[in-house]
């Protein structure tokens, strides 16, 4: 099971040197693709997920951050067995969407992923046969939380 943070594959508004304007603005690093790719060629399964808290603060649509999830997937060639996301964010302005037990470095999103993997596949997946693909230090923690093997996003796109 590989595990890949969402902004490890798509370029940001610093790679392209312009903001990014809208899920149709998305660019994605064709190095990632590749390593995806590789990965599925192998039998392994893909888990993609991201933290968007800017969900729960009202400054992005729940269905636009999910068409933002699908357009990225569909960029990285469909490589992902499913997408996960964290909408939540400590300062939002109602509990429900302030506690949650999937933001990094809590280990929520990983095992939503993985458990949907496995149902959807009817496969079983041993923890120490996974990888994560970390682009931020929360993401990371919760790698090593899980003891799960976990390498940089930029060493990992460049192999």
């Amino acid at each position: 099971m590989l595990f890949v943070e969402l902004d490890a594959v798509r370029r940001s508004a610093a790679d392209l040197g312009r903001p990014l304007r809208g899920p149709m603005d998305i660019e994605v690093h064709l190095d990632a693709v590749e390593r995806m790719r590789l990965w599925r060629e192998a039998g392994g399964r893909i888990v993609g997920f991201a933290h968007l808290p800017e969900v729960a603060r009202g400054e992005l649509a729940e269905e636009t951050a999910v068409r933002v999830l699908w357009t990225l997937h569909e960029r990285a060639g469909n490589a992902f067995d499913t997408l996960v996301h964290c909408p939540h964010d400590p300062d939002a302005p109602t509990p429900d969407l302030a506690r949650c037990w999937c933001r990094p470095p809590k280990p929520g999103l990983l095992i939503a992923g993985q458990e949907q993997v496995a149902l959807r596949q009817r496969e079983r997946y041993p923890i120490w046969m996974a990888l994560v693909v970390a682009a931020s230090e929360p993401v990371r923690r919760a790698a090593e939380g899980l003891e799960i093997d976990v390498v940089d996003a930029a060493a990992w796109r460049w192999g």
